[in-house]
């Protein structure tokens, strides 16, 4: 199941958060997470009672983008639709809001992501030198939703 995360979601989000990225993919706190649940579209992937991944959101007010924040899935259920799940319901948000596109930002080095937002139409429109801590770089990918 897909819904808004709330409060009590925060340790799930911290777990997953955790053994997702490190401190050169700009992994996130308490406290941010605190922050995006009271003041973007967080949604949580659910199953069994426990979060097992999520999406953030980013609604830009004077523009027809959309901006994935952040997306993560806890490992035990990474390859099984989690995350095309958890994108999909971004576009519907998207949509809801009268955006036209929505993009992210992905290591360059991120293959297995890179596989998921390509066979969703995702597409590369540049790159970003050095974006992350470690230098390493990220593409930003945009998807067309009209």
């Amino acid at each position: 199941m897909i819904r808004i995360a709330d409060l009590k979601d925060l340790n799930d989000l911290l777990e997953i958060e955790n053994e997702s990225f490190d401190e050169n993919s700009f992994a996130m706190s308490r406290r941010n997470f605190i922050y995006h649940i009271k003041k973007n579209p967080l949604y949580v992937y659910e199953k069994d009672d426990k979060v097992c991944g999520y999406i953030l959101l980013f609604l830009r007010k004077n523009s027809q983008k959309v901006r994935i924040y952040s997306i993560a899935v806890s490992k035990n259920l990474r390859k099984k639709g989690v995350a095309s799940k958890l994108l999909e319901a971004s576009f519907l948000y998207a949509l809801k809001n009268s955006k036209n596109f929505i993009k992210l930002e992905v290591r360059s080095d991120n293959k297995n992501a890179i596989k998921i937002y390509e066979r969703l139409n995702f597409v590369s429109i540049k790159t970003l030198k050095a974006y992350y801590p470690d230098k390493s770089d990220a593409f930003v990918m945009q998807k067309s939703l009209s």
